[in-house]
């Protein structure tokens, strides 16, 4: 009995390993098979990942993904066409978006701070101006600051101006940048215009008249005239202010630098005592304009000059009548002539 179970027992050990040789070799097939598929799903999606990545870098070279070139320079040649077909508004937009992926490129600086300029004297005087005048000073200011080449020589030239276009605070920085311009070779035909302007306004009266010198040998409009005639007037030569102004006058080009021409021309015949030439400017200048408050405030110097403070105070009446505002003749009726 006990040979029998022994012998039961050595069959059965043997059938076992009979099919545990079996089961591995049916069960190493299948995980084998499972980790080729693994292995081949896997080289599958990183073939395909490779192919989207090279797939998205062309696309996003040739712009598809672009959305208004957001993250990326406009072409330089857009600017440019924008600029020569003095399309400001676009160019600025243009350079100012190209400032993001290169904040510190010379040519995108220079065209957004040259294009705000010209956009901005495009417009009235008012605050969309001004904010346009700074942002070309703070463009331009930079892109000289950057080291970089220059893509166009007006940079200075524009910043002279600029600066011209804030007012009194500024016009040492105008002068200043109008002088650079010129001595780096830039001249353009109103650069001395605007350096004697800004010599002017600073006091400078020798640099005004030097400067006023040189822009009337490139223009002799009335305006201009009468500017260097006014700064002729502060450098105590009114002879050659007073030859200035009859060519202003003369011109009949414009009527309001005819009206100016006429009143300073009659303040330097006043101030040598000619009364009569004095009044006769005056007069003129209120055929022109009855309505002109500062001819009857002259005509009331007149009158005062010669002695009759009837008159006088009849002009300055007539001339607050005319304009409530007009301080001068408000602060001689307030006066004991």
């Amino acid at each position: 009995m006990v040979q029998g179970i022994a012998a039961l027992e050595s069959r059965r050990a043997v059938l076992m390993g009979s099919f545990s040789k079996t089961l591995d070799k049916y069960t190493g097939s299948y995980v084998a098979r499972r980790r080729r598929r693994r292995l081949i799903v896997s080289l599958t999606i990183v073939v395909i990942a490779a192919l989207a990545v090279a797939i998205c870098l062309r696309l996003d070279r040739s712009g598809a993904f672009s959305r208004g070139d957001e993250g990326r320079p406009v072409p330089k040649r857009e600017i440019l066409a924008d600029w020569s077909g003095q399309k400001w508004a676009d160019a600025r937009s243009k350079a100012a978006a190209s400032l993001a992926a290169a904040p510190l490129d010379p040519f995108y600086l220079s065209f957004r701070g040259l294009a705000a300029f010209y956009e901005g004297m495009e417009l009235p005087e008012g605050e969309e101006r001004a904010d346009l005048v700074d942002e070309a000073i703070a463009s331009l200011r930079k892109a000289i600051a950057s080291g970089g080449r220059i893509p166009l020589p007006q940079v200075q030239y524009v910043l002279g101006k600029a600066y011209y276009e804030k007012g009194e605070y500024y016009y040492d920085e105008s002068a200043a940048f109008m002088e650079s311009a010129i001595a780096a070779g830039y001249s353009a035909k109103d650069s001395r215009e605007y350096l004697a302007l800004a010599y002017s306004r600073l006091g400078n009266v020798s640099k005004a008249v030097e400067s006023f010198e040189a822009a009337l040998a490139a223009d002799r409009s009335a305006p201009l005239l009468i500017a260097a005639a006014k700064a002729y007037m502060d450098a105590r030569s009114p002879a050659k202010a007073e030859a200035l102004l009859l060519e202003a006058i003369a011109s009949g080009d414009d009527d309001v630098a005819a009206a100016n021409g006429r009143f300073l021309l009659g303040d330097i015949y006043r101030e040598r005592g000619e009364l009569g030439k004095a009044e006769e400017q005056y007069v003129l200048a209120l055929a022109k304009d009855p309505e002109s408050a500062e001819a009857h405030y002259r005509l009331g110097l007149v009158w005062q000059a010669k002695g009759d403070p009837i008159k006088a105070r009849a002009e300055w009446r007539k001339a607050v009548s005319i304009d409530p505002m007009h301080a001068a003749s408000r602060q001689k009726l307030s006066e004991k002539l």
